[in-house]
């Protein structure tokens, strides 16, 4: 390292900050720093011998800043005798990245200098002023931070939307307003995953092949999708407070942490169909290289005799390969005896199946289809009231510890009480219409049935996925189909 001692001319370095928020809300200039700093040299008499840093548009929590980076590096040289700044929230708000600073400046023999709070690090009384002062900036600091999260959460109890507006609505005085063109896209993406059976990937591709910008004007993504099936906000539901954006990783709170207003904000999808698209969406995928595969059955064939997947081999040689169905465990790790099967003779055994299963729909069919609806409708309702009870376990925990107080206790309380009283309720009404969903199931067969002759592969197994779960091949046209409920 080059020894300051003998380096000669080194410069005085004025160093500007200004983030754009700043710039529009407290009239801050980067002009009228520079002005201040040099006004300052000349009446020091250091002349004009000084290097300009300026950092346009960047926020003052980290250092990660160019221009603060090339100022190092100028000290680090030891061409810097000097840092001059005119407030010190020019350099950082933390007092930790302060004190680091200045350690840095102390052992190149670099003074430090603040105009406005007259102090140079050059002295013992300037580096304790400096101490005091950003114990006190870093304390208001936090004090502001936790004065504006109290204002947000009470606007968010009350219903008001605190960012920006997700596509399918406008935002009017912090209130969601429906805009009809892009919730009739919201409405049909939903339609699309849950009635059609079209994975994230394509329902994305197909709206960008229609030139249907996202509301950022970017074309669609799997993520795109994936966060607007899964948004609450489209039945009506307010949800804040789930991510914490604190640390570099975003990561998701306790859920006794969120903020949760229900029937708060416009409904654009039923909470019916909301629900059920979260139960898909939870499900156990069937990995996407299966679903765009061009064979029929691809991702739903099972094994009869070890229940491993099925995936497409090839026998022969060109021109007379054929399409097989094997065993992945047999292919793979040969622990499994079952032979393969050809894939014409198999899809035809699959279509020829589902034509006799949807002749044979009866009432003991259906009836068995709502039992099974029923007992999903209640386990969703028991894991919800026992999440509830595990809420409040913590907070009496948290009370007992002297974390938090009564009130905060209280309205957890009611919380889970309120949440078990409606679980109560709607499993005493909890009902289904038999005839409707008798025909819901015939119109599903009858469109998967005409799908198979008629739709390109991938969009007639789209389809397919939405009616039946799983297809075990247990030998020559003995085959059995595991249906799911229809939506």
């Amino acid at each position: 390292m080059k020894n300051q001692d003998y380096v000669e001319d080194r410069h005085i370095a004025l160093y500007c900050r200004v983030s754009t928020d700043e710039q529009a809300r407290e009239g801050i200039s980067l002009n009228e720093q520079q002005e201040r700093m040099k006004a300052y040299c000349r009446a020091m008499g250091w002349g004009d011998n000084f290097l300009l840093f300026i950092d346009d548009g960047y926020s003052a929590k980290n250092l990660d800043r160019p221009k603060l980076t090339k100022l190092l590096d100028e000290v680090e040289k030891g061409t810097i005798s000097k840092v001059l700044i005119t407030k010190l929230d020019r350099l950082s708000r933390k007092l930790k990245d302060l004190l680091n600073l200045i350690d840095i400046f102390n052992d190149h023999k670099v003074s430090f200098i603040s105009i406005g709070e007259s102090f140079d690090t050059n002295t013992s009384p300037g580096r304790l002023t400096l101490q005091v002062l950003g114990a006190v900036a870093e304390f208001e600091r936090e004090r502001i931070r936790e004065r504006v999260v109290e204002n947000m959460q009470h606007a968010a109890k009350n219903g008001k939307w605190l960012t920006q507006s997700p596509y399918g609505y406008d935002l009017l005085d912090k209130e969601l307003v429906i805009n009809e063109q892009e919730s009739q896209i919201v409405k049909e993406v939903f339609d699309l995953y849950l009635q059609k059976g079209l994975g994230f990937y394509s329902i994305a591709k197909k709206l960008n092949e229609r030139g249907i910008p996202s509301r950022q004007k970017k074309e669609w993504s799997i993520r795109s999708i994936k966060l607007m099936l899964t948004n609450p906000v489209y039945k009506g539901t307010l949800v804040w407070n789930r991510i914490d954006r604190s640390k570099q990783k975003q990561v998701e709170k306790d859920d006794e942490e969120w903020i949760v207003v229900h029937h708060s904000q416009p409904q654009i999808i039923d909470v019916d169909t909301w629900e059920l698209v979260q139960r898909t969406v939870n499900k156990k995928k069937i990995p996407s290289r299966a679903k765009t595969s061009p064979h029929l059955l691809g991702g739903l064939l099972k094994c009869g005799r070890c229940g491993a997947s099925m995936s497409i081999s090839w026998t022969g040689t060109a021109p007379n390969r054929k399409r097989v169905y094997r065993c992945s465990a047999n292919k793979n790790k040969g622990i499994c005896t079952s032979k393969p099967y050809k894939a014409n003779d198999v899809e035809s055994w699959f279509k020829h199946g589902l034509l006799q299963l949807s002749q044979s729909i009866n009432e003991s069919y259906v009836l068995l289809l709502a039992d099974q609806f029923l007992g999903e409708e209640k386990k969703d309702m028991t894991q919800q009231v026992q999440s509830a009870k595990n809420r409040y376990k913590r907070k009496v925990e948290a009370y007992t510890a002297g974390l938090i107080e009564l009130e905060d206790l209280q309205t957890e309380k009611l919380r889970m009480e309120t949440l078990i009283q409606q679980s109560k309720n709607k499993q005493e009404t909890i009902s289904v219409n038999i005839e409707e969903l008798e025909r819901k199931v015939n119109d599903k067969f009858q469109t998967v049935i005409d799908a198979l002759d008629t739709l390109p592969i991938v969009e007639a197994k789209a389809l397919i996925q939405t009616l039946v779960e799983k297809v075990v091949v247990f030998k020559e046209r003995e085959i059995e189909i595991v249906l799911s409920i229809p939506t």
